[in-house]
């Protein structure tokens, strides 16, 4: 589908600087897996509050031209995404897809390794930004100046709808998304995902919307309560990896606090 983009170019005191090229600039759209809906240029550093103002005004602009239902912003699951610098990020990823392989390549299950294959399918496709972990509800960025930095550079900015599903993934038998329930456990997700043999049993990783991870005990005896949001990733590590793969678990945990909704 062809992606239609709205310019959107602030050119402020520097207006007579005819010619001069944006130094920074922010694809908006509402999720990470469509095209940007928006541009926002601007020719220098801008506040963080500028920037998520003119998104979310353009954005519903777009929408309405495109005669689209306009939606409240699920804050929770917005992110800011540095595009420019993936290198750290993109590194980990063709580690954990080359340790995915060669799991794959040296297990005796055929079921085994089509499931490494399909958890590297996934990992392979998500779009990655180095995330700024910070709030951008609009409110928040106001009132709270360190919430509010000057930023520039390359980024993509996700201003999305709320989610219905949860995402299971890791060493399970049926990783995917499963609707969410306001007072569903993470024992409840992982029963439909039914961990593997080498699966770690006794915590999972529960990584918010809002990019942040929590390890959540949840064996028998030092099991913890925990809320999760719509839109969370529960990751279940694999257990028992020898030293080639040590790395594996944080690396895959890495990915998805970098992945936006």
């Amino acid at each position: 589908m062809r992606s239609y983009l709205i310019p959107l170019t602030l050119l402020l005191c520097s207006i007579l600087a005819t010619g001069a090229q944006a130094e920074t600039q922010f694809l908006v759209s509402m999720s990470s897996n469509q095209d940007a809906q928006v541009e926002l240029l601007y020719p220098t550093s801008i506040r963080l509050d500028k920037v998520v103002l003119d998104g979310l005004q353009q954005l519903q602009i777009h929408n309405k031209n495109n005669h689209k239902e306009i939606t409240p912003i699920y804050w929770l699951g917005a992110a800011l995404l540095d595009i420019q610098n993936t290198a750290a990020l993109e590194a980990k990823r063709k580690e954990i897809l080359s340790q995915l392989a060669q799991m794959g390549q040296a297990a005796d299950d055929s079921i085994y390794t089509a499931k490494l294959a399909k958890l590297a399918q996934f990992l392979r496709q998500i779009k990655l930004g180095q995330r700024v972990m910070q709030p951008l509800h609009l409110d928040l960025i106001r009132i709270n100046d360190s919430y509010n930095p000057l930023v520039d550079g390359r980024f993509e900015l996700i201003l999305p709808q709320r989610p219905t599903t949860v995402l299971v993934m890791g060493a399970v038998a049926k990783a995917g998304s499963f609707e969410w329930k306001v007072n569903a456990s993470s024992k409840d997700y992982l029963a439909k995902a039914m961990p593997l043999e080498n699966a770690d049993n006794s915590f999972v990783w529960i990584i918010q919307p809002d990019g942040k991870a929590l390890k959540q005990p949840i064996a028998y005896w030092n099991a913890q309560a925990q809320d999760i949001a719509p839109g969370a990733v529960l990751y279940v590590e694999f257990s028992d990896l020898v030293e080639d793969y040590s790395t594996l678990n944080a690396n895959i945990i890495e990915l998805l606090r970098n992945r936006a909704l």
